[in-house]
């Protein structure tokens, strides 16, 4: 893959794709739901996301590598 993201290309793509925001955890993670599914999102400043941790979110969301390819292309 070898891409890296911002938080908030991420939290925009997990938006689009049924995540919403439910709280925030301490002052650096956004918990995201998707009504079964929640996990937490680091915030921190303008620091990209590693590869390491968008295919972590990837797995735990169920969101293919694909999805996130044609989001990444429009």
């Amino acid at each position: 893959m070898g891409l890296t993201m911002k938080s908030l290309e991420l939290i925009k793509f997990l938006e689009a794709n049924g995540y919403s925001f439910i709280r925030a955890k301490g002052g650096s993670h956004h918990i995201y739901s998707s009504g079964t599914n929640s996990i937490p999102i680091p915030i921190h400043g303008n620091k990209d996301f590693g590869e390491d941790f968008i295919r972590m979110v990837l797995r735990e969301t169920g969101i293919s590598k694909n999805c996130l390819m044609k989001y990444l292309d429009r």
